[in-house]
């Protein structure tokens, strides 16, 4: 939801209006329009300086206030003025708390998930219940729950909020919060490692997705294969990601993260299975994906580079040349990363592999940056526990 869904400043400042303010009230409303957050800022503080104002305009330029810190990045201060403004609230209507608990998602999910839990207590409370006011403060309270990483909380609440959306009458953005809700619950169950529930939702996010929603579908396709994976069930994987693949080149997602790891898995669920002359193309198409990311991650490629070596040094026409380069490449990754146990494991394996190619330089070259490792790993365990080094 945008800054502009959840406070309507033109709106709530319209009612106070007049000829001797008018002028600087539609210069906050441009500048907060317009992004200028540290501007609307400066203004209200003169708007203050300049004219009397009534409580419930001081409520809303408040509000206006702790939205503009919340964009900016204070979110501590944003969140201050919310939790004071709530407290002194009498009477509190369902509207209003759920303003209150919108606002505070965007600089608090602690104080969201408070106050967004008086939310539902209030609508539930009500008779008839708003069904759609219901579904979309659980949502906000998932989503607080998620981002604290209390992922079992967020479930119940998702779970909640989608039982409410799948009683209203079906409309089309009704649908598509169904079909959220489905994913992100697949999602979730995945997360705590509760396989069968998240395949369950991710196979009904399939079915619901349609041909119109080509991008969570195909997330669901890969994450689907993914935990079939898991559980070294490689043909159901591979078939689902054999559905994925050509959905990419009409798709906004090619070339993207979950492109490369659908490369990835595939390659991996050949690999797993000593079907190493399958995974090479696939690794291969993994390697140009991730290197072509603004932010990827080195630990990822680095252990990409270490399979694909050792694909391409054990499959029927070995190829130890190119492996060696590859060996080098997973390397120079895995150095980027502050995990020294992998870049042990790496360098290990990379020396072994020199060894039995007898390329003396490279195992040299590769056992001095072990031993070199090795020492600072000691050095720095000696000082970590007061221990002096012999």
């Amino acid at each position: 939801m945008s800054t502009m869904d959840i406070l309507n400043v033109e709106e709530n400042l319209k009612a106070y209006i007049n000829e001797d303010n008018k002028e600087e009230v539609q210069v906050i409303v441009d500048e907060f329009k317009r992004g200028h957050f540290p501007n609307v800022l400066s203004k209200t503080k003169e708007f203050r300086q300049n004219h009397e104002t009534s409580k419930t305009l001081g409520t809303t330029l408040s509000l206006l206030d702790a939205t503009c810190h919340s964009q900016i990045g204070e979110g501590r201060q944003a969140a201050a003025i919310i939790k004071d403004l709530y407290q002194d609230m009498q009477d509190k209507s369902t509207d209003e708390i759920i303003l209150y608990g919108n606002l505070a998602f965007m600089c608090d999910y602690k104080l969201a998930r408070k106050i967004m839990s008086d939310a539902v207590k209030q609508i539930e409370n009500e008779e008839p219940i708003d069904q759609i006011k219901a579904a979309r403060a659980y949502l906000v309270l998932g989503e607080a729950e998620e981002n604290l990483e209390k992922f079992l909380r967020a479930i119940k609440y998702y779970k909640r909020g989608l039982t409410y959306f799948q009683q209203e009458n079906a409309q089309n953005d009704q649908n598509q919060m169904v079909l959220f809700l489905h994913f992100k619950l697949g999602a979730l169950h995945s997360m705590i490692n509760e396989t069968d529930d998240a395949i369950d939702y991710l196979q009904k996010t399939l079915e619901l997705a349609g041909d119109t929603n080509a991008e969570i579908k195909i997330n669901s396709l890969v994450s689907i294969a993914k935990m079939y994976g898991s559980k070294n069930e490689y043909e159901k994987a591979n078939m689902y990601l054999e559905e994925a693949f050509p959905m990419f080149d009409e798709s906004t997602l090619a070339n993207k993260l979950v492109h490369a790891e659908a490369y990835t898995e595939m390659a991996f669920n050949y690999f797993d299975q000593s079907q190493y002359d399958q995974a090479v193309p696939y690794y291969e198409q993994a390697i140009a994906i991730h290197l072509k990311l603004p932010n990827y991650s080195p630990k990822e490629v680095g252990m990409i580079y270490m399979q694909y070596a050792y694909c391409l040094e054990n499959k029927e026409q070995p190829n130890t040349l190119q492996a060696g380069r590859n060996y080098e490449n997973a390397i120079e990754e895995i150095e980027k990363t502050n995990d020294p146990d992998l870049l042990e494991n790496a360098l290990a394996d990379t020396i072994k592999f020199f060894e039995a190619t007898g390329n003396t330089k490279k195992k040299r070259t590769y056992e001095n940056k072990f031993v070199k490792m090795t020492n600072e790993k000691a050095k720095g365990w000696d000082m970590g526990t007061g221990t002096l080094s012999q």
